[in-house]
C-alpha cells in the first residue's frame, strides 16, 4: 500500500493520479514497457536505496493513468482540484519547471498585431526564452534598486500606467512577485491598471505557492486579478523539484491557447513521480494551514513580520561578497545550509514544519554574525552586484528573436566592450540577467563584471577562460 494523504469530505485532500498509480502497482504483475529500469527490479545499487518504493510508482502512460498531453483523467481531475483550491478558471500541471509556464504564458498571449511585451522589474533569464519564443517585442520598465535593501523595489502603478499609455501594441505585463528576496508587488494595483487597458497580468509567483494559505501570508496572485499566475510548489510547498503548475483566469481560448503552448515546451514522456507529487501538493493545501500556523507563530518568536514581505524568507543585505560568505561558511559549520550567499547578501528559505530548535540555532549563528561584523551594510562596495545592475542596463539593439538567429563568437571579457551580448550574463542564483542579449556590453560593465569574478561571484553567461557570447557584426 502506498502511504499518500486521503481526506474525505467535499473532495478535499483526495489524490486522484496517487489513487490510480496506487490502483496500477496492485494490478501489474509483469512490466512489459519503458521505462527499463521496469518498476525497480532492475536498477543501479548505489541509487536504488534512496529511491526505494518510488520506482513502482515511475511508469508510462498506462491504462488507468490518463496522460499529460490530452487529460481526461487522473491528471485532468487533479489539475481542477488545484484549480478549485486557488480560484482559477483552469490549472495545467509542469515536469519542466516554472520556466515551460512562464515561456508558455508570454507565447500564449502574443499575437501577430500584438507584439510588445511590458516587463516589470527584475525578471528570470526563463522571460527571455519565452520572448524568443513568441518572438516578442520587449518593453524594459526597470524597478529602482534600493541600496538599503539590495534589492529592486516593487513596480509602481504610476510607471505601469505611463507605459501602457506610450505603448500601443502590448500583448501582455510580466512581474515577479515574490522576488527571490521576496518582497512582494502590489498585484491587485498592477492588475487594475492593466485590466484598464485591456492587456493580462501574468505574474511569475514562482516562489509564492503557499501564498494564500494562511491570513500571515500574502494573498496569491489569482485572488488579486492576476490572468495568469505561475508557480513553483517544489519552493516552498511540499514537492518534488521540477514540478510545477500555471493558473489561467479567463475564457476557454486563452485556457486553450496556454494549454497548447505549455504542451509544446514540454516532453512526450512526463515523470509520473513529478505528476504525483502536484497531487500530493494540492492535497496538502488542504491539510496544511494548521502546519503553517503553527510555524509562521514559532518564526515571530524569532523575528517580526515586515509588510509587504514573504515571512517564510529571511533576506539579510550585506552588499559586500564576503561578509555573506562568512555568515554562510559559518552556518555550514553548524550543518546549516542557505539557499544563497553572494555580493548582495544572504538568503534564507524556512520550511513549512520547521521544528523550533532548527529556527533558534538558525538565529543564534545569525545573531553571533551579526554582532562580528565590524562595518554595516556597504552600500556601493566595489564587488556589490548593485554596482552590475545599475551598469548593465545599457542600449538594446536587436530584438530577442534577433539575437537567437545572430551568428555568435566568444571573446575574451576585457574586449567585449561594444560587442552585442548574445547570452544572458546574471548572477546565479536568483538568476535576474543584470545584462540581456541583444545590448551593448559598456566598459564599466566589463569593469564590474571582472571584479565580480575575481571574487568567486557564479555568473551565468561567462564561459571558462572569462570568455562571453557576442553577436557577429
Amino acid at each position: 500500500m502506498l502511504d499518500h494523504i486521503r481526506v474525505s469530505g467535499d473532495g478535499l485532500g483526495l489524490t486522484p493520479i496517487l489513487d490510480a498509480l496506487e490502483k496500477h502497482v496492485k494490478d501489474e504483475r509483469t512490466s512489459l514497457h519503458v521505462p527499463g529500469h521496469h518498476s525497480g527490479r532492475l536498477f543501479y545499487e548505489g541509487l536504488s536505496p534512496w529511491l526505494g518504493q518510488a520506482l513502482r510508482i515511475d511508469v508510462t502512460e498506462l491504462p488507468g493513468l490518463d496522460n499529460l498531453h490530452a487529460t481526461e483523467g487522473c491528471i485532468l481531475e487533479s489539475q481542477r482540484l488545484t484549480a478549485s483550491y486557488y480560484g482559477a478558471d483552469a490549472t495545467y500541471y509542469s515536469v519542466n519547471g516554472a520556466t515551460a509556464c512562464i515561456m508558455a504564458a508570454i507565447r500564449a498571449c502574443v499575437t501577430p498585431s500584438r507584439r510588445q511585451v511590458i516587463l516589470l522589474g527584475p525578471c528570470h533569464v526563463s522571460v527571455w526564452r519565452g520572448l524568443v519564443h513568441a518572438d516578442a517585442e520587449p518593453i524594459w520598465v526597470p524597478s529602482p534598486w534600493r541600496p538599503d535593501l539590495q534589492a529592486f523595489e516593487s513596480p509602481q502603478l504610476s510607471t505601469l500606467r505611463a507605459a501602457l499609455k506610450k505603448h500601443a501594441h502590448v500583448a501582455c505585463v510580466v512581474v515577479t512577485s515574490p522576488t527571490y528576496q521576496g518582497l512582494v508587488a502590489d498585484v491587485a494595483g498592477l492588475a487594475a491598471v492593466c485590466h484598464d487597458a485591456d492587456v493580462p497580468l501574468v505574474v511569475d509567483e514562482a516562489h509564492g505557492a503557499h501564498f494564500g494559505l494562511h491570513p500571515l501570508l500574502p494573498p496569491h496572485s489569482v485572488v488579486q486579478g492576476a490572468d495568469i499566475v505561475i508557480q513553483s510548489p517544489h519552493k516552498t510547498l511540499p514537492c518534488l523539484t521540477q514540478a510545477a503548475w500555471v493558473h489561467v483566469v479567463g475564457d476557454a481560448a486563452r485556457q486553450r491557447a496556454v494549454r497548447e503552448a505549455l504542451s509544446f515546451l514540454q516532453t512526450t514522456s512526463p515523470s509520473y513521480l513529478l505528476l504525483a507529487s502536484l497531487d500530493a501538493a494540492q492535497a496538502w493545501l488542504h491539510i496544511g494551514r494548521e502546519i503553517a500556523e503553527v510555524t509562521l507563530t514559532t518564526l515571530a518568536k524569532f523575528r517580526e513580520q515586515e509588510p509587504g514581505r514573504d515571512p517564510m524568507r529571511f533576506w539579510i543585505p550585506t552588499g559586500h561578497h564576503a561578509a555573506s560568505r562568512r555568515l554562510a561558511d559559518e552556518l555550514h559549520r553548524h550543518g546549516m545550509f542557505l539557499e544563497f550567499a553572494d555580493a548582495t547578501g544572504a538568503l534564507a528559505i524556512f520550511g513549512f514544519g520547521q521544528h523550533e530548535r532548527e529556527l533558534a540555532r538558525f538565529f543564534t549563528v545569525y545573531r553571533a554574525w551579526q554582532e562580528s561584523e565590524a562595518s554595516p551594510l556597504r552600500r556601493s562596495h566595489t564587488d556589490s552586484l548593485e554596482a552590475l545592475y545599475q551598469v548593465g542596463s545599457s542600449e538594446h539593439v536587436l530584438r530577442p528573436r534577433q539575437v537567437e538567429e545572430a551568428t555568435g563568437r566568444l571573446v575574451p571579457l576585457a574586449k567585449a566592450v561594444g560587442c552585442v551580448c548574445k547570452r544572458a550574463i546574471a548572477p546565479y542564483p536568483p538568476g535576474v540577467p543584470a545584462i540581456w542579449p541583444g545590448q551593448l556590453v559598456s566598459r564599466e560593465a566589463v569593469r564590474v563584471l571582472m571584479r565580480l569574478r575575481a571574487t568567486g561571484q557564479t555568473l551565468i553567461g561567462i564561459e571558462l577562460g572569462d570568455q562571453i557570447e557576442v553577436c557577429d557584426d
